[in-house]
């Protein structure tokens, strides 16, 4: 290779290294921004009581719940059969510090996980009791994610940052 070559394809390096430089504004006004995943909006509208819907956010899904007043009068009875009835070493926003771990006792929001070694677990809501189960290792949850006693799990289930935007839309945060 001559010397004129070696020029050529260095000048030819840097000029599309500048047009590259140039042209990323123009190709990142066409695409969205990665800020409008880290909020969603959840219309939980058609929820009846004792009925959920699944929500995939940032990678992992969560259940929206309605419970019924049935299933919210008895959070309170069987507190001893629970490992943390007080959520205390649970993750989960301020707001949840409660009996319901949530906003409203009505609303539910917890991520599907187990806490265990994160399987997704299934809703059981229609029946007294009502509450969540993992299929890996049988970890059992009350209707408000709290982990039984005699389960494997160590933790509650968690609950993502979530405001009210209106009486029947939940904006879910990233914190």
């Amino acid at each position: 290779m001559n010397r004129r070559t070696l020029l050529t394809r260095i000048v030819q390096m840097f000029s599309l290294t500048g047009l590259a430089f140039v042209a990323y504004p123009f190709i990142r006004a066409f695409l969205p921004t990665f800020d409008e995943y880290l909020s969603v909006e959840v219309d939980i509208s058609n929820l009846d009581n004792g009925e959920f819907k699944t929500v995939a956010w940032l990678g992992r899904n969560l259940y929206v719940i309605r419970r019924s007043p049935d299933v919210t009068d008895h959070l309170d009875e069987n507190t001893r059969l629970l490992k943390d009835p007080l959520s205390a070493e649970s993750t989960q926003p301020e707001f949840a510090r409660n009996l319901w771990r949530s906003i409203r006792p009505d609303i539910l929001i917890v991520y599907k996980n187990c806490t265990h070694l994160g399987c997704e677990v299934s809703a059981q809501l229609k029946s007294q009791d009502a509450g969540f189960e993992c299929p890996c290792h049988s970890s059992r949850f009350d209707a408000s994610g709290r982990v039984h006693k005699e389960a494997v799990a160590s933790f509650n289930l968690e609950v993502p940052d979530y405001r009210f935007v209106s009486r029947n839309m939940i904006r879910l945060i990233k914190s």
